[in-house]
Formats: structure tokens, C-alpha cells, sequence
């Protein structure tokens, strides 16, 4: 149900929000509402989530007026939970659907538009849209806001691999941080650490996470790569990713690897993480986007394709149609957004009990005495919360100089698609869920090594095109060119 607040409660937030201090000086005076938001984990839930849980409770019960519960889900598993939940009917008030498309959830209904809700509920973001933020006004389908993005700190994409610094220091591989590397040239360093530490499998790939997209260059247009996108900057036709030469050259790579050792043998069927095999020491680093935040200070990022800035994927906090208190959580988001110390509180946790702040103007931060990544009781890496440009760092080589600095490299180098968003036609949505079936059938086995690559490839390019994919890339390029056309 929707609950008021009062005139002066409204007031003195809004005023506070605006002002980018938080005011909140008076207690929330009318009823507390409940709400369910999703928490996205890397696989593992935090042992001290329902601390943290009851310490954010502590102030947003008392200046919002909002009762949160956490829901923990794995990310890996959020894709196929998040839409089984909604038709189940089960209740949320905020999800998160990361790396997901919007359009399937806008077109069947299992979320509700935003636009008034922001007007109603949230007047920093509001605020912020109207002085032409786009973290919220991008994800705009029809006219009606569908989510809201995290504020990022960093701006691009690009291929990587991060690895534990050292693995690669005891080697006589040259490190070089600006240089693209070719797989040839990772499958070197591979090839020294399996010399020096023969027990290990230095690439922990794993089947649930694998991504063409942390390799090479992709836009998806806001989809899948599955579903076909622009595989250079200068491109403007939409191909396969999945029938290109890059995309077959790195299976062929993961094939080689897997063969020879670098890989764990159960990379495509095990629960486990890529950050879990590289904690409990069975592997030396795993792909991962390029951006200076995937990589503290123990690791070094490896490029292996260049900065770019791709079409903006939609995702974001959404609210489900099976919210019970909508307004409330807006409420609640807005308040994430607009005080840096309730994000840093869920991302983080408790300072002196999961980290310790080192360097307030920089916001860098450790681990408390006799506390690492592995023993901490809250250690979540995934940054969903608010304005990340003000959470808090662990590596004092990593500033928001250095972020800067990767987001103006990449938005000088940006895809042809940027500002548009692919939009599937009613039977374009059911050709997608059986690509989605197809790629599930057959990637992870394929870009972890585990199979015969020419047995099987073949095999996996003719069930897409038997699901229709030609026909999701005839539409993606319509649309592109009309929306070419129309600049």
C-alpha cells in the first residue's frame, strides 16, 4: 500500500537530498513499510549478511520509514531465478537483473514503469535526471523509465584477464599494462606458472560465467551476444558472434588449454566461482572486464582487446510486479543513492568489523587485523549500490584518476550502436529463449575446453541458426539502420 509521509518529513529530506547532505534530523514519524530487495552474490552469501541487514535497518527504519530484507541469489543463477520467482508470484519490492535485457520483463509485464514513482517517491533522483543524468532516464522504453542503474565510477568495456600478481612476478613473462596481449601470448604465461606450480590450473574459466565479451570486442545492442552484435568500433553490421573468427579462435585457444592443463577439468559443470578457485589457490586469475576497479593491488589486469564504450546493457533496480510497498522502495533507493554511507554499508559492511578505512580523502580502505577476502564474514565485489563513484576502494592504485581516465579512453572509441537499444518483436522474444537454450546447451562446454572443438562447433552454429538466429540479426540490423538513418 502507499504511505504518506508527512509534509515536514518530506520536506526536510528532499531539502537534504538536494542539497547532497543528508539531513534527516528528525525520526520518521508514520508506519514502517517492509520491503524484499534481491542481494546478487558471486555464488557465496556473505556469513554476516543478516548483520549488515540489521545495522542498515538500524537507520533507515528510523529516517525512511523502511524495513529492508535482503534476498540473496547467486548472479549466475539470477537470469533463470528472477523470472521463475516473478511467475510464481513471489514477492520483491527492488530487483537487480544484472547483465539482463529489459524487454522481456517489459513486454510480458513482470515489472512496473517508474517514471511516476521517481516523480513521487525519490526527489534526488529526480533531481539529478532533470540535470541530465541518464543512470535512470537511458533505461526509457515508450516513454516510461523501466530501472535504475548504479551511478558507475568507471565508463567501458574492454577484454581482460586478471591475475595474481605472484604467479606472473616468479616468471620472466613482461608485464605491460597498456599493451594488448594476443591468447598466444596469455597461453605463455599460462604455460610458465603450470611450469613453476604444476598443481594448478592458471585459467579459472568456469562454464557459468565464461563471456566472449571479456576477450574481444562485442555490442550486443543491449542483448546477449548470442543474439548477434558490431565486433569493431567502425562496424555497422550485425553478424554472429558465436560464427566469427574471433569467437572461434578463442574456443580453439580454451580447447588447446584445457588439453593442456590450464584448466580445471570440471570448469563447465562446477558450482564454483572463478574468484573461488583463485582464493582457494587452484587457479591464477580468470577473464574479466578491463576497467582498473576488476583488479586490486595483489593482481595485474591483462588487456587483451581494446577500451571501447558499447551500447548500455539494460538492467538496474527494477520493481517487480509482485511488489507489495513500490513507493517505499523507491524511497529506500533513493536514499542509497543519495548518501554514499548507506551504499558503502551494503557494499562493504561494518568499518572496523569487515574494513578498516586507511585514507578518508581517497576513500581507500583494508581489512581489519587477521582479516582477508577469504575470511572476512562480508566480502561482496559486486558494485550495485548507488553512486559508486564514492564507495570505498581497497587498492591505493586505484583512484578515480585512473577511472577517469579508462572512461575517456573509451568513450573516444564507441561503437556505431551507442544510443540505441535493441528492441525484440513479440516472436523475436521466443526465438531468443531458444538461442538462450541452444548457448546454454553448448558454450560453457565449448569456452571452457571441455569438448572436442570440431565435433562439436559445427553442431552448436547449426542449432543457433535452426533457433532463428539470422533472423534476431535481420532485425538488429533494421533497427540499426534506421536508427543510423535518423542521426
Amino acid at each position: 500500500m502507499k504511505k504518506k509521509m508527512s509534509m515536514l518529513m518530506a520536506a526536510a529530506i528532499t531539502a537534504g537530498m538536494l542539497s547532497g547532505v543528508t539531513v534527516n534530523a528528525q525520526e520518521w514519524e508514520g508506519d514502517v513499510d517492509h520491503i524484499v530487495v534481491t542481494y546478487l552474490t558471486l555464488g557465496t552469501t556473505p556469513a554476516d549478511l543478516m548483520m549488515v541487514q540489521d545495522a542498515l535497518n538500524e537507520r533507515t527504519t528510523k529516517e525512511i520509514g523502511v524495513e529492508v530484507e535482503l534476498k540473496p541469489v547467486s548472479v549466475y543463477d539470477a537470469m533463470s531465478q528472477f523470472t521463475t520467482w516473478l511467475g510464481t508470484g513471489e514477492r520483491f519490492d527492488l530487483m537487480f537483473p544484472l547483465l539482463q535485457d529489459l524487454n522481456g520483463y517489459v513486454n510480458q509485464g513482470l515489472i512496473d514503469p517508474l517514471t511516476d514513482l521517481i516523480a513521487e517517491n525519490a526527489p534526488y533522483i529526480q533531481q539529478m535526471t532533470e540535470e541530465g543524468w541518464t543512470f535512470a532516464s537511458n533505461n526509457t522504453v515508450d516513454g516510461e523509465i523501466w530501472s535504475i542503474l548504479q551511478i558507475p565510477n568507471v565508463t567501458g568495456m574492454g577484454g581482460g584477464f586478471v591475475v595474481k600478481k605472484e604467479y606472473v612476478d616468479e616468471t620472466d613473462w613482461q608485464y605491460e599494462p597498456q599493451k594488448i596481449y594476443t591468447l598466444d601470448e596469455l597461453g605463455e604465461l599460462f604455460s610458465d606458472i603450470k611450469e613453476n606450480h604444476p598443481e594448478m590450473y592458471p585459467c579459472g574459466q568456469v562454464g557459468s560465467s565464461a563471456s566472449f565479451s571479456y576477450v574481444g570486442m562485442v555490442d550486443a545492442m543491449g542483448n546477449t551476444n548470442y543474439t548477434g552484435g558490431l565486433m569493431s568500433t567502425d562496424s555497422t553490421t550485425v553478424v554472429n558472434v558465436m560464427e566469427s573468427e574471433e569467437y572461434k579462435d578463442y574456443i580453439d585457444h580454451m580447447r588447446v588449454w584445457n588439453l593442456e592443463g590450464y584448466v580445471y577439468p570440471d570448469a563447465a559443470t562446477t558450482d564454483s566461482s572463478v574468484e573461488d578457485l583463485v582464493n582457494s589457490g587452484v587457479s591464477a586469475g580468470y577473464f574479466m572486464a578491463s576497467a582498473p576497479v576488476q583488479a586490486d593491488d595483489t593482481e595485474y589486469m591483462i588487456r587483451l582487446s581494446e577500451v571501447y564504450q558499447n551500447t548500455q546493457t539494460m538492467g538496474g533496480w527494477v520493481v517487480p510486479l509482485t511488489a507489495e510497498e513500490p513507493e517505499a522502495a523507491m524511497r529506500f533507493l533513493d536514499y542509497m543513492y543519495q548518501d554514499s554511507s548507506i551504499a558503502n554499508l551494503i557494499q562493504w559492511g561494518i568499518e572496523g568489523k569487515h574494513y578498516v578505512m586507511l585514507d578518508e580523502e581517497t576513500n581507500l580502505i583494508g581489512f581489519p587485523e587477521g582479516i582477508d577476502a577469504t575470511s572476512s564474514g562480508y566480502y561482496n565485489t559486486l558494485g550495485l549500490y548507488g553512486d559508486t563513484r564514492k564507495i570505498y576502494t581497497w587498492s591505493a592504485g586505484q583512484s578515480q584518476a585512473e577511472n577517469d581516465a579508462y572512461s575517456e579512453e573509451a568513450m573516444a572509441n564507441k561503437s556505431q550502436a551507442v544510443g540505441m537499444i535493441y528492441s525484440p518483436s513479440p516472436e523475436s522474444e521466443t526465438k531468443i529463449a531458444a538461442l538462450a537454450s541452444v548457448y546454454q546447451q553448448y558454450a560453457p562446454a565449448l569456452e571452457t575446453g571441455s569438448v572436442d572443438v570440431e565435433q562439436y562447433y559445427d553442431e552448436f552454429i547449426a542449432a543457433m541458426k535452426a533457433a532463428g538466429i539470422d533472423d534476431i540479426i535481420a532485425e538488429k540490423q533494421e533497427q540499426l539502420d534506421a536508427y543510423l538513418a535518423g542521426k
